[in-house]
């Protein structure tokens, strides 16, 4: 079963296209998961939700922050502050 099963529009990108039940295309979606990570948001982040140790979690955001840079994809700083 696909998460991706039904076309809307994504709200990261705003075209049509499968969406998630967020809803959000897989792009938007692993940006946003990146982002969470980037943010320590490990709990809320399927990336990283599942490991127990800190250590663990810091080393899945260094290999994102190596890979994919530091800078926010989907969410911005003052979307972010304005959650917490």
């Amino acid at each position: 079963m696909s998460d991706y099963q039904y076309e809307a529009e994504c709200h990261g990108r705003f075209i049509i296209q499968p969406v998630n039940h967020i809803p959000l295309c897989k792009s938007c979606n692993n940006k946003k998961e990146r982002d969470l990570v980037r943010t320590r948001s490990y709990d809320s982040s399927v990336l990283t939700s599942h490991l127990l140790s800190e250590e663990a979690k810091e080393n899945v955001r260094k290999d994102i922050i190596f890979k994919y840079g530091s800078d926010l994809e989907l969410f911005s700083d003052s979307t972010y502050r304005s959650l917490n």
